[in-house]
């Protein structure tokens, strides 16, 4: 990528990216989290539910702007942003010729219903 180019705000997505971003411990850290402080609810008849989810990790590592990108139903699209919102760990944000910038990211997390 050019190194005239002022990031400001922009969101990057991932192929413009010199270095993606990281979870602190892992990719496997953060699902643990989400597995552990998840609430499910009862419903009958289901065993996996996948929940798409989307935000932007900012260039201090926090996330903001998420959003479920297809909702199942059942209260998981309240619940799987009530659980990234109270995440207070911070990613290695990405990063463009050296200097941390806004990216994109895009989650898929499987809930296991039984």
């Amino acid at each position: 990528m050019p190194s005239w180019i002022n990031w400001g705000n922009v969101i990057v997505a991932f192929t413009a990216l010199d270095k993606l971003p990281e979870f602190p411990g892992g990719m496997q850290k953060l699902y643990n989290y989400i597995g552990n402080t998840f609430e499910k609810p009862e419903i009958d008849g289901l065993s996996t539910i996948k929940i798409n989810v989307s935000f932007v990790i900012e260039k201090d590592g926090s996330m903001t702007d998420i959003q479920v990108r297809r909702d199942p139903g059942y209260g998981l699209r309240k619940e799987a942003i009530r659980v990234l919102k109270s995440l207070i760990t911070k990613w290695t944000p990405g990063m463009v010729n050296s200097k941390p910038v806004r990216t994109s990211y895009n989650l898929p997390i499987t809930v296991q219903m039984n």
